[in-house]
C-alpha cells in the first residue's frame, strides 16, 4: 500500500471505531469530504470494500477487521519508533553503549556509571566486557559508542578512532610471598630478572597481555605462561598461590588492596613502565547525544594524566626518564 500513509491508517482505525464519518471528522478536526477521501484511498489500495453501509452507520467487515488489526500493530510498532528515536536524541533518555576490560569493571565503571546517573537518573547503559583488541574492533565497527581500553590501540583500526588517556597506572610483577624474587620493601626490579620465570598472565587480546608480551620481545627475555585467564583478579590469586609471577599493574583499587594479606609482594617495574588506560571512540560519524554528552563529561571528570600520549615507548608502555 504505497500511496497510503500511517496517517491514513489512523483515520481508517477511527473510522472502524466511531462507524460514522461525521463523528470521526469530529473527533479528529478534518472534514468530512477529506475523511471520505482517506476511506475511498485505503479501500482502494487494499482492493476491496472494508464497510457494509446501512444509511449513515458503517459496519466494518471482516476484510476491514482484518485491515484494523494490522493497522493497529502498524501504528503502535511506528509510534513506539518514533518515541525510541526521540529518546536517542534526547541525551537524558538514550542509550550509551559502553564497553571496557574485564579488569576495569570493579573499580573504573561502577564509579564513572553510578557517578554520571546520580546528574543524568534516565540515561541507559548497554554494558559489554571483553578484550582490548576485541572492544576496539567493536568501536570500529559501530556495535558500541564508547570503550575504556588499555593500552592505546595500534595498527589500522587506531587510524580511524579517537583516543584519550586517562590513567597511568606503575607496573610491576607480582611475587609470590617466599619467592626468591619478592625482595623486601618493593626494590624495583628488571624484566631481564624475571628471565626464565613462569609467568601467569591474561589471554593473548588482552591488554595486560599484550604489554607483557612487549616487554617480554623488547627485553630479549623467555616467559613462559604457565596459565592465562580473562582476570586480573584470577592472575593474582593464583600469583599468590605460588604457581608463577605476573605483570599487574600498581595503585589498582581492587587488585592491590592489602597485597601482603594477598600472598605477594609487587616489585615495580626497571626503568619504570605503565599500563595507559583510556577513551576511545570512532573518528568519522557522530555518537548519539547521550554518548557524546557522557564522553565529553567523563574527559571533564578525569583529565589526561601523565606524559603526553606520544611519549610511548617500543614496548607498548610509557618509560619514565628516571
Amino acid at each position: 500500500m504505497s500511496s497510503v500513509s500511517i496517517e491514513d491508517l489512523r483515520v481508517f482505525v477511527a473510522i472502524a471505531r466511531n462507524q460514522h464519518i461525521t463523528a470521526t471528522a469530529d473527533e479528529l478536526g478534518m472534514a468530512q469530504p477529506t475523511v471520505t477521501r482517506v476511506l475511498q484511498r485505503v479501500e482502494r489500495e487494499v482492493g476491496a470494500e472494508l464497510f457494509e453501509r446501512r444509511g449513515r452507520t458503517l459496519v466494518i467487515n471482516t476484510r476491514g477487521e482484518t485491515l484494523r488489526r494490522a493497522a493497529e500493530s502498524i501504528i503502535a510498532r511506528f509510534d513506539a519508533t518514533q518515541l525510541d528515536i526521540s529518546r536517542l536524541l534526547d541525551p537524558e533518555h538514550g542509550t550509551i553503549r559502553l564497553d571496557f576490560m574485564h579488569s576495569l569493571g570493579t573499580w573504573m565503571v561502577p564509579d564513572l556509571i553510578r557517578d554520571y546517573r546520580r546528574a543524568h537518573p534516565g540515561v541507559h547503559f548497554a554494558l559489554h566486557q571483553g578484550p582490548a583488541s576485541g572492544l576496539i574492533e567493536r568501536v570500529h565497527a559501530d556495535e558500541a559508542d564508547l570503550a575504556l581500553v588499555g593500552p592505546q590501540p595500534r595498527g589500522v583500526a587506531a587510524d580511524a578512532l579517537h583516543w584519550r588517556q586517562l590513567y597511568r597506572q606503575p607496573l610491576a610483577v607480582a611475587c609470590p610471598i617466599g619467592h626468591r624474587l619478592a625482595a623486601p620493601g618493593s626494590a624495583p626490579i628488571s624484566m631481564e630478572e624475571v628471565d626464565g620465570q613462569p609467568f601467569i598472565a591474561t589471554k593473548v587480546g588482552y591488554g595486560t597481555r599484550q604489554l607483557l608480551d612487549d616487554l617480554v620481545a623488547a627485553s630479549g627475555i623467555t616467559a613462559p605462561v604457565a596459565f592465562d585467564s580473562m582476570e586480573l583478579s584470577t592472575v593474582a590469586g593464583l600469583v599468590s598461590a605460588g604457581l608463577g609471577v605476573a605483570l599487574l599493574p600498581m595503585n589498582d583499587p581492587y587488585l592491590t588492596g592489602g597485597t601482603a594479606q594477598q600472598g605477594f609482594v609487587l616489585r615495580p617495574l626497571r626503568p619504570a613502565c605503565y599500563r595507559e588506560l583510556g577513551l576511545v571512540w570512532r573518528a568519522t560519524g557522530d555518537l548519539t547525544p547521550a554518548a557524546e554528552q557522557f564522553r565529553r563529561w567523563v574527559l571533564e571528570k578525569i583529565p589526561p594524566a601523565g606524559q603526553p600520549e606520544e611519549a610511548t615507548a617500543a614496548a607498548g608502555c610509557e618509560i619514565s626518564p628516571e
